[in-house]
This record gives structure tokens, C-alpha cells and sequence, in this order.
């Protein structure tokens, strides 16, 4: 361990962020806290057992910041848009969202990934890349998460056979 990194909000590291899932991944985390933050993220410090303080309810800045130190690894061929992503962190969220459309383009296939997308498409401009991955609209792409995961031998759910929205 002499010598490397140590994450207190990721499970990756740089040698593991670009293994199976992993980049799709971070994308997620990242993309979570974007949409817990409302606006900007916060360099504020949760008031207990910061930096290890997992419930806090507010985008942190930090937690994106270790998570966005990742993705160069995770997305080699993305190196400049990685750096140029943590160089924007005090950036609105919304801003920093479009920075973060080349990453989840080159994920858009990972049904992980798509069904968090759809899942909170209504929040940070998600569903204008949505509209990109798949200009048929969340229907179709509905059909193609479930046909992923059916390839993985999941049943599809219900709320593919319906019109309920996620």
C-alpha cells in the first residue's frame, strides 16, 4: 500500500477502475451525487465523521472529486475530457452533466448504466442523452435494458410490459 492512493468514497482504485462494470460505475456514483446536489455541489464538510460520513444527503464535491480523479483510468481514450471534467467541478451541475456525455456515450450499452439513466431521466438533462443513445424514445430503450438483462437470465419487470414509468 506504500505509495498508492487511498479512496475513501470509491471502491475502485486506479489499477481496478477500468475492470468489468467499473467505469460504468463511477459514471453512476458520479452521476448520483450531480443529482443529490440541486444545483452546485458542496465543499461543505457533513457535520459528523467527515470524510466518511456515506448518508449525508447533499451532492459533496468531494465524493465526485475522487470519483471524477478515476475516469481517465476508467476511460483511457477519454483522458482530456476526464481532466477536463475535474477541472469544472465548481461548475452548476447541469454544466457538468454535458461534460459527462462522452463518458456515458462511450457506456451506452451497459444496461446498468441505462437503467439508472432512466431511472432519473428527468433530472440534470438526462434525457436529452437518452434521446442520443436512443432516438426512439424510453420505450424502446426500456426493451433494450430488459432484452440485456434477459441475455443475463433476469426476468423481465414489470414495468416493461406496462406504461408505468420508472
Amino acid at each position: 500500500m506504500v505509495g498508492q492512493h487511498v479512496y475513501f468514497h470509491s471502491p475502485f482504485s486506479l489499477s481496478t477502475a477500468s475492470e468489468g462494470e467499473g467505469p460504468s460505475l463511477i459514471l453512476q456514483f458520479i452521476l448520483k451525487e450531480l443529482i443529490r446536489a440541486e444545483g452546485y455541489l458542496s465543499k461543505e464538510a457533513p457535520p459528523l465523521l467527515a470524510p466518511f460520513d456515506w448518508s449525508w444527503k447533499q451532492g459533496s464535491h468531494y465524493k465526485v472529486s475522487e470519483h471524477a480523479s478515476l475516469l481517465s483510468a476508467a476511460f483511457p481514450s477519454l483522458a482530456a475530457e476526464a481532466q477536463k471534467f475535474l477541472r469544472h467541478l465548481d461548475k452548476p451541475c447541469h454544466q457538468l452533466m454535458e461534460l459527462l456525455e462522452p463518458f456515458v456515450l462511450a457506456c451506452q450499452t451497459n444496461e446498468n448504466l441505462l437503467l439508472f439513466l432512466l431511472k432519473h431521466r428527468n433530472f440534470l438533462n438526462i434525457e436529452s442523452i437518452l434521446n442520443k443513445i436512443c432516438p426512439e424514445g424510453p420505450e424502446k430503450l426500456k426493451l433494450m435494458v430488459a432484452d440485456q438483462y434477459q441475455k443475463r437470465g433476469f426476468y423481465t419487470p414489470e414495468w416493461i410490459n406496462s406504461s408505468a414509468t420508472l
